[in-house]
């Protein structure tokens, strides 16, 4: 028995090979281990009357995945007590010698009737009790007990227990069916929510099955349909799922989703991945699950307030043919919208306005009146005002928006969101499918009336800055250059619902620039002014900066925790600002100031700050150093550097609000910024910024902005160490290669998860800035990265005068201003070339 059961893993993706993937393939599994637990149960000549074996919780539901536990409960008479050792002996020791996992319990009915008073799981588990062997009469008995005890006269109180473990299960596991990498088993709209509302069914409704269901009028036939496709779906993917873990897993982890894909039989096509393709399927699954599941818990509660906790049940005409009642909008009959189909979008507006939500029954007609939403009632002004009067409105707006989207009415109305619908892009930046990142993002807005409420009350049209919000990333999906399509996209959408002409204009500006402010603040030298006024004449009109620096926020903090910091709004501010101080000065956004004068102007001001005290030589600052800080920051710097004395290297750190300031003094020497890297790195350090200034007698100044990469704290952090192993590396007595490679080697060996490798890329530029050449390189982040791009700079005798370091989700972003060793701009095309494939080989090299 032992080496059969060992061998179902074989026999199961035998059953897979041969086209059982989905509820045959767990039938199959559990006829597999019923034959041989019955068969170890009835071949113990101790296990006579007055014992049974009952398959308990998804076993009991004939629900057996590979790796799920095989939950079983030995029922007994206490008159047989003497005999369980030997019982137990037979039937569970041949399954723990199998290595499967085993829930066991040996209790008599009343010890399971405590049980079950202390354990709501356990009521729940033995709901789907199911006998394997032995008495009859026992099973019925504790079915009976059970039954009298905790389903008669105490429904109210099982379903406040499953309402209950549902809410905290989805805030644990996902209240979005959207997340890009799902629970299929507890995620809102996974196979928890399934067996939830069987549970609640056989409790309430003594039903069984969907087909019951659907002749009680709990589901229509559409719905049923529906259901039982997304459900046998999640279980085909459960059980690949776990074999392709070798374990019980049941997220869908990224580095699970190709392999999933494949074997599932997709294929890349229409611009997207084989393995976005699956995922948005995955997606489509868990909504049409969570969509139901939803409605049938709103109604079973209502159901259990009319008759057991009644309240004032009133009516409120918002108007005719809708009504309110207790918090949620009902329409009085769906007749009516044959006559009136505008009631439809009425409906949201009139909740809107009340801060109401629409009724689940609401929500059912909606869907099965889509077909009422025509091109010429697209094309209705009353309707825009409706949808608008939705959309603006920050505190209603999350749950009507969403309902919106869940009843299809979204992209009914505006038929451009079809195509991102549950879409999922495979990258770890995003945490949401797009279309749920968009709902998100208005969310997000609403959230900034409190903190940037100076700058939403100066914008004269919100309902524009909310509509841009809802589309921004209506063009993915389709290729690159998501943003230009997604400003074609919206300019049909606004021409379509009687868009005036400037704020259509408004409306594809922002969407077609909506990623300009992070890319120019993490990318770009905020000290550049001729950068400052390009980005002037780009945005044109103070409202416009307002909107997009809103638009920013939202779409960043929509986007996942990977993606906002405060470092990056800190960045994007000071961007904002800047740009902002141009626009006001209401002169044509040109350059004003002469920055040889300003260099002359700043160097005089040294001078004056400075004196003539020795160790400083002023002549030999360098024009970006001296514009690029504060007569503040100098004068630090100059007191430091009078103190150096026979110093090779001063190192301070400085705390700021979510990061760290390190300021680096030396002499200039080969290799420098490569070397601090390293050592940054060995010490758990993430560099976000860095101003690299060489004066001209060769004394370095350098500041860097970095982060923990661990969570540490800045009195966690041994700075004396970081200290003393840069001494040691600027004095070339540091093995950094040597250092990095152990400590790559060390976190190969730790079971992370392997995320998709995308091709690296690196851009060099010579039009975005008078006197430096930047180059960008974008790749698959990973330890010790930094470090092989800056020694290969090196390697190059490249000057560094400013970098930007970034990460999105796993991906790093680099951006470095060089100079050749003549403090030019890299000329030749050939040295071009070979710079570009050498930093491609340091971004994949290891």
């Amino acid at each position: 028995m032992e080496a059969k059961l060992r061998s179902r893993r074989d026999t199961l993706e035998t059953f897979w090979d041969q086209g059982l993937q989905g509820r045959a393939l767990l039938q199959a599994h559990t006829q597999f281990v019923d034959g041989n637990i019955i068969s170890s149960f009835n071949g113990c000549p101790a296990a006579g009357e007055g014992m049974a074996l009952i398959a308990l919780g998804g076993y009991g539901r004939k629900e057996l995945f590979p790796y799920s536990d095989i939950d079983l409960l030995l029922l007994y008479d206490k008159a047989r007590e003497e005999h369980l050792d030997k019982v137990a002996e037979a039937v569970f020791y041949p399954l723990w010698d199998a290595g499967l996992e085993v829930g066991h319990s040996v209790r008599t009915v009343k010890q399971c009737l405590e049980a079950a008073e202390e354990d709501y799981f356990f009521q729940v588990a033995l709901l789907d009790g199911r006998l394997l062997a032995g008495s009859e009469r026992l099973f019925e008995d504790l079915d009976l007990e059970f039954r009298q005890n905790y389903i008669e006269g105490s429904r109210p109180i099982f379903l406040e227990g499953m309402l209950y473990h549902r809410n905290k299960r989805h805030a644990n596991f996902g209240l979005h069916s959207y997340m890009l990498e799902p629970h299929i088993k507890e995620s809102r709209g996974g196979l928890r929510d399934i067996q939830a509302m069987m549970w609640v069914t056989h409790v309430f409704f003594s039903l069984y099955e969907l087909k019951g269901m659907e002749f009680a009028g709990l589901l229509n036939r559409s719905e049923r349909l529906d259901f039982e496709k997304a459900w046998d779906h999640l279980i085909k993917i459960r059980n690949r799922l776990h074999y392709q873990s070798g374990r019980k897993n049941d997220q869908l982890y990224f580095e699970h989703q190709e392999e999933m894909s494949r074997a599932m039989g997709y294929r890349d096509e229409d611009s997207l991945l084989a393995v976005e393709h699956f995922m948005r399927d995955v997606h489509d699954s868990m909504q049409t699950v969570a969509v139901i599941t939803d409605l049938f818990f709103e109604h079973v509660e209502e159901i259990v307030d009319r008759t057991t906790f009644r309240t004032d049940t009133r009516d409120e005409v918002l108007e005719k043919g809708v009504i309110a009642r207790q918090g949620k909008v009902h329409l009085a009959d769906s007749v009516v919208l044959e006559d009136k189909p505008y009631l439809l979008m009425r409906l949201f507006a009139e909740a809107a306005r009340k801060n109401y939500s629409i009724h689940h029954r609401t929500r059912k007609i909606i869907k099965d009146n889509l077909h009422l939403v025509t091109d010429r009632l697209s094309k209705s002004r009353r309707l825009a005002r409706d949808f608008f009067q939705v959309v603006s409105n920050p505190e209603a707006c999350p749950i009507l928006l969403q309902a919106m989207l869940e009843t299809g009415l979204l992209s009914a109305y505006i038929p451009e969101f079809k195509h991102i619908e549950s879409l999922s892009l495979h990258d770890v930046y995003h945490i949401y499918t797009v279309d749920q990142h968009l709902v998100q993002s208005v969310l997000e807005l609403g959230r900034l009336q409190e903190g940037e409420e100076k700058v939403l009350v100066r914008i004269a049209k919100p309902e524009i800055l909310y509509f841009a919000a809802l589309l921004h990333d209506i063009g993915k999906g389709q290729g690159s250059g998501h943003s230009e399509k997604g400003a074609e996209l919206a300019e049909k959408t606004g021409h379509r619902i009687g868009l005036a002409e400037s704020d259509l204009a408004d409306l594809t500006f922002l969407i077609r620039h909506h990623l300009f402010l992070a890319e120019v603040a993490m990318r770009r030298d905020l000290e550049d002014e001729k950068l400052i006024f390009s980005c002037a004449r780009t945005i044109g009109t103070r409202e416009r900066l307002d909107m997009l620096y809103l638009l920013t926020i939202a779409d960043s903090r929509a986007t996942g925790p990977n993606a906002w910091s405060q470092w990056k709004a800190a960045l994007i501010q000071e961007l904002y600002l800047r740009i902002s101080h141009i626009l006001e000065q209401g002169h044509s956004v040109e350059p004003v100031t002469d920055q040889a004068s300003a260099e002359e102007w700043m160097r005089d001001q040294v001078t004056l700050l400075l004196g003539s005290s020795p160790g400083v030589d002023i002549s030999a600052m360098p024009a970006d150093y001296l514009l690029g800080f504060t007569l503040e920051e100098i004068k630090c710097h100059a007191d430091l550097i009078r103190s150096m004395k026979d110093q090779e290297i001063i190192v301070e750190s400085f705390r700021h609000h979510g990061h760290w300031s390190l300021l680096v003094i030396t002499d200039d020497r080969a290799g420098l910024l490569a070397r601090i890297c390293g050592v940054l790195t060995l010490n758990n350090l993430a560099v976000l910024n860095a101003r690299v200034c060489t004066w001209h007698n060769g004394t370095v100044v350098d500041v860097l902005q970095v982060k923990s990469t661990i969570d540490n704290t800045y009195e966690g952090q041994n700075w004396e160490k970081l200290e003393k192993e840069l001494h040691l590396a600027v004095r070339n007595r540091l093995g950094l290669e040597y250092r990095l490679s152990q400590r790559f080697a060390d976190r190969r060996t730790v079971n992370l998860p392997v995320q998709k490798r995308s091709r690296a890329q690196v851009k060099i530029d010579n039009q975005g800035s008078e006197r430096f050449t930047i180059i960008e390189i974008y790749a698959d982040n990973r330890f010790g990265l930094l470090y092989d791009i800056t020694r290969t700079l090196s390697d190059f005798g490249l000057n560094i005068s400013r970098a930007k370091i970034g990460t999105s989700g796993d991906q790093l972003v680099d951006v470095f201003y060089v100079q050749d060793e003549n403090r030019d701009k890299l000329r030749e095309k050939d040295l071009i070339a070979e710079i570009r494939n050498s930093l491609l080989h340091a971004a994949t090299c290891r």
